[in-house]
């Protein structure tokens, strides 16, 4: 497997470690800084670029295949409009830049005097359809109606508080066009930490697939397992996190190995067999240590790890 690391000093005397993996079997690619999990790919076998912030500045790391061999490269990017790169161009007493840097401000304010406008204050009770889903108008009409003019979009939860003092609820957006369309509501039992109807922890900010009708968006329905990509990072960046603590004395490089071959041979809810390992059977029914222990003894599972993490 490779293992680069790259020592970047930032304009202000911060220095930043920077690390990737990259796995000569499974192709499995981990970028980290600091310590901490920036990027995470699967099965990567041709050239590609990663791009991620370090304090202000974007940053990326180029994997470039030629005749066969890899070649890694760890860059700053100093020419894409981010707000560091502006000010740069600004001490540089560049006008033009500056100009358009004013005109970006005007459109966030003018976005944002949209996004208040289209905001209705209007919460619908939702139902549960089963455990997968959150359904607001439930009816069958209503369900036909979603799956032959559902429009597809994206819902973000956030944590509230009930009614009641010491009662918790997850709020849910639904997002089109870079507006908030829609909102809703569901009860969660009190627990640390709290857990969705998939059966991983929420985080503020998950976002997960939804449909909802366009002629009256307060039909929609939340689908919990159909997270999007980067709720299935913070996923995969909890389950390494977990089979780290967990297994102090393996490397960091085979705990990331193993947790990227159960979610690629297994599927992203493995994911939650690793996350709630240190938990007993009591504490956590459906994700504990004894699930995870069956998880690393299914064969094929066995046999991917022994063959791709060594």
């Amino acid at each position: 497997m490779a293992q680069i690391n790259w020592v970047f000093l930032d304009d202000f005397g911060g220095r930043h470690r920077v690390g990737l993996y990259h796995g000569d079997r499974s192709g499995h690619v981990m970028i980290h800084c600091n310590l901490k999990v920036m990027q995470i790919d699967f099965s990567v076998k041709d050239s590609k670029m990663y791009s991620f912030f370090i304090e202000d500045e974007l940053c990326e790391v180029i994997l470039d295949k030629k005749d066969g061999a890899f070649g890694y490269e760890f860059r700053v990017n100093k020419k894409v409009n981010t707000p560091r790169n502006q000010l740069r161009r600004e001490q540089e007493g560049r006008t033009r830049k500056y100009m358009a840097f004013m005109a970006g401000g005007v459109v966030v304010v003018l976005a944002l005097a949209f996004l208040g406008l289209r905001w209705f204050g209007q919460r619908q009770e939702s139902k549960r359809m089963a455990t997968t889903s959150i359904v607001s108008k439930y009816s069958k009409e209503n369900m036909k109606r979603l799956s032959m003019e559902g429009k597809r979009t994206v819902a973000k939860l956030h944590l509230a508080q009930g009614e009641k003092p010491g009662e918790q609820k997850i709020t849910y957006a639904l997002l089109a066009v870079d507006s908030l369309m829609e909102q809703g509501d569901f009860a969660v039992k009190p627990s640390t930490p709290i857990l969705l109807p998939n059966g991983f922890p929420f985080n503020e900010g998950d976002e997960f697939d939804a449909i909802y009708l366009p002629s009256d968006p307060q039909v929609h329905r939340v689908d919990f397992f159909q997270p999007t990509r980067s709720t299935t990072t913070t996923y995969l960046k909890l389950a390494t996190q977990a089979e780290q603590k967990n297994n102090p004395a393996v490397s960091p490089e085979m705990n990331t190995c193993r947790v990227l071959t159960a979610a690629e041979k297994m599927g992203w809810l493995s994911l939650a067999h690793f996350i709630f390992q240190g938990q007993t059977n009591k504490e956590n029914e459906r994700h504990n240590q004894e699930t995870y222990h069956r998880l690393l003894l299914d064969p094929d599972l066995s046999k991917a790890i022994q063959e791709g993490c060594q």
